[in-house]
């Protein structure tokens, strides 16, 4: 095992994920760090992927012990990870990689390990993809696995598509995202060159064809949205920039600013609404992040945020075609920030840290409570 800190804890977890990035799960579990020990429990994270992941040196300085393992071929990764997790002495592995979580599954609980899975989007699988999740869902829990969904719309996805009930422990959000006072307010958009009569739109996560990004650029083109409505984009662009240029095409390059992968308080003391135009989510991480700031917020109608209406009282579901979603950006940007507060006091009730984290650490209790009562459960 790679780079464990500590001292051994009465409880060990192996989370499994996909290259380490500043998304989803990854970035619960740096703010988790300190509050796994709390619970006596020690953490672990795994890629499984072709590369580690750039947000691993995030994750070791949080004080988790990161690993890798290449993805291919399939039958090597088995044998590598059940030796891993072997020689780790892990009572939990929990699972957040899709791909191939079904095999994962079952080299740990050869070790002796329990294994919870955590469905992290609503999947919409047809045809032949789907008949293949419905049996290996039910194969693992009839070997004990227990699956976790992060939202309520998750939750009925995995039972409607694949007849898996699942266990909600919704996201969490870590505690650093509060509302700006005005003085921080006024430093970020000068940080980021924003004139006082800005409204702006900011936007976070990596681009991908699931985020569709590109409404928004497109609602920023159309006649609706005023000359002064800017968008900041956080989150890595493809490899072909395709959003900037799209940008160019559409006339509205000098308002939108492009910032990469950063942290995201800046942006979002910055601005005024914050947008999410995705196809699809589970329960967006940095949407919650947002909502904390007390943005008011525009979301796509769709599975994944429709559930995230009521997590706040400024969340509107729009439709993200070019005109009704400039509308409703630009509605929602020009409320005061004298609001703010309210409606991320809402947010912070909800979905703060400490609940998701004792959530998870009930389930593994009780997962390994049985093996436990009956003595070693290693296999050789």
């Amino acid at each position: 095992m790679e780079d464990r800190p500590g001292a051994r804890a009465c409880l060990r977890v192996l989370h499994a994920l996909n290259e380490l990035r500043p998304s989803g799960a990854e970035v619960m579990l740096r703010g988790a760090a300190a509050q796994w020990k709390e619970h006596g429990v020690e953490a672990d994270v795994i890629a499984v992927a072709p590369a580690v992941g750039a947000f691993a040196t995030d994750l070791r300085a949080a004080g988790y012990g990161v690993s890798h393992e290449a993805m291919s071929p399939l039958w090597r990764l088995v044998i590598r990870f059940r030796r891993r997790v072997r020689a780790g002495g892990y009572d939990v592995v929990h699972l957040h990689d899709e791909p191939v979580n079904f095999w994962l599954a079952l080299a740990a609980l050869s070790t002796g390990a329990t294994v919870a899975s955590t469905v992290h989007n609503v999947f919409p699988l047809r045809g032949k993809a789907r008949a293949k999740r419905i049996v290996q869902r039910a194969v693992l829990r009839a070997l004990g696995v227990v699956h976790i969904a992060v939202s309520a719309d998750v939750a009925a996805n995995e039972r409607r598509r694949f007849g898996n009930p699942a266990r909600v422990v919704e996201n969490w959000y870590d505690p650093v995202f509060t509302p700006p006072t005005p003085e921080e307010r006024a430093r970020a958009r000068e940080a980021l060159g924003l004139g006082d009569d800005d409204l702006v739109v900011v936007s976070v996560g990596n681009c991908s064809s699931v985020k569709r990004h590109e409404a928004v650029l497109e609602a920023l083109a159309h006649p609706a949205a005023p000359p002064r409505l800017v968008y900041l984009h956080v989150g890595q662009e493809d490899a072909e920039q395709s959003e900037r240029r799209l940008a160019d095409r559409l006339g509205v390059a000098d308002r939108v600013r492009f910032l990469g992968v950063r942290h995201p308080l800046e942006a979002l003391h910055a601005a005024d609404a914050y947008a999410m135009p995705s196809r699809h989510e589970g329960m967006s991480i940095a949407a919650l992040e947002a909502l904390a700031t007390g943005l008011p917020a525009v979301f796509a109608d769709v599975p994944g945020l429709r559930g995230m209406a009521d997590a706040g009282p400024a969340v509107v579901l729009a439709d993200v075609t070019p005109e009704p979603l400039a509308r409703a950006l630009t509605e929602a940007a020009a409320l005061p920030p004298a609001e703010r507060g309210p409606r991320a006091a809402a947010v912070r009730a909800g979905f703060g840290m400490a609940r998701g984290v004792a959530e998870h650490v009930g389930i593994y209790r009780r997962l390994v409570s049985p093996r436990k009562s009956t003595g070693p459960h290693r296999s050789s």
